[in-house]
C-alpha cells in the first residue's frame, strides 16, 4: 500500500528536491569554472616557453602554437616564421600596397590557407570573399572576377606531377600546394606582401 501524502507534503518535498538540484547545479558551474580558469592560467599556456625570433629586423614571438609580428602598426598573425618558409620560392611583384583598401578574392576549397590569409589582412583589404577565375570551373554561386582587374589568391593542389609553387599571373597569385603544406605556402606569401 501507498502511504497517503498530504498537498502540503507533496509541496514540501518538491522544494526540497529544487534546493537540492539548485545546489549540484551551482557547484557544477563553480567548479567548471574554476577548472577552466586553472586550465587557462596553468599548463595551458605554458605548454612550451615563450620564443622570441627575430627575422629582417621584425621581432616574432610564439607564443601557443603562433608565432604574431608588427608590420608598420599592423599586428600579424601566422603558423610558420619567416625561416620555416625560406625554402618556398615566390614570384610576386605585388606589396601590401597592392591589396590596401582593395577587394581580395579567393578561389579556393582550402579553408585553412584562406582563413590564414584573411584573419591577416581584414584589417588592410576592403573585403575578402570567395570567387572564381574560370566559369566552367566554378563549383559555387561565386562571382566571376579577372586577373587583369581584381586581387585574387587562388590556392590549390598540384595536378598530374605539376610541383609546388608560388606564382603570380597580372593581379591573380597562384598558391600550388599539397593540403598539408598550403599554410606553410599562404605564410610565404603574406611574408612577401608585407614586406618581411
Amino acid at each position: 500500500m501507498k502511504k497517503i501524502i498530504t498537498q502540503e507534503q507533496k509541496e514540501k518535498k518538491n522544494k526540497r528536491n529544487q534546493i537540492i538540484l539548485g545546489g549540484i547545479l551551482i557547484f557544477l558551474m563553480v567548479v567548471s569554472t574554476a577548472g577552466f580558469s586553472l586550465i587557462n592560467s596553468g599548463s595551458y599556456n605554458n605548454q612550451g616557453s615563450t620564443e622570441e625570433y627575430e627575422y629582417n629586423g621584425v621581432k616574432f614571438t610564439q607564443n601557443t602554437g603562433y608565432w604574431s609580428f608588427q608590420v608598420n602598426g599592423n599586428n600579424f598573425l601566422t603558423v610558420y616564421n619567416p625561416s620555416e618558409t625560406d625554402g618556398i620560392n615566390i614570384t610576386n611583384s605585388l606589396s601590401l600596397d597592392n591589396y590596401i583598401g582593395k577587394p581580395l578574392y579567393f578561389d579556393s576549397n582550402s579553408s585553412e590557407a584562406v582563413s590564414e590569409i584573411a584573419q591577416n589582412l581584414n584589417g588592410l583589404v576592403l573585403r575578402a570573399q570567395n570567387a572564381c577565375i574560370n566559369s566552367e570551373e566554378c563549383v559555387s554561386d561565386y562571382p566571376i572576377k579577372s586577373c587583369s582587374a581584381d586581387n585574387i589568391i587562388v590556392v590549390r593542389e598540384p595536378k598530374d606531377g605539376e610541383d609546388e609553387r608560388i606564382y603570380q599571373q597580372q593581379n591573380c597569385i597562384f598558391i600550388i600546394a599539397s593540403n598539408d603544406n598550403q599554410i606553410k605556402y599562404g605564410d610565404r606569401l603574406l611574408f612577401e606582401i608585407i614586406g618581411v
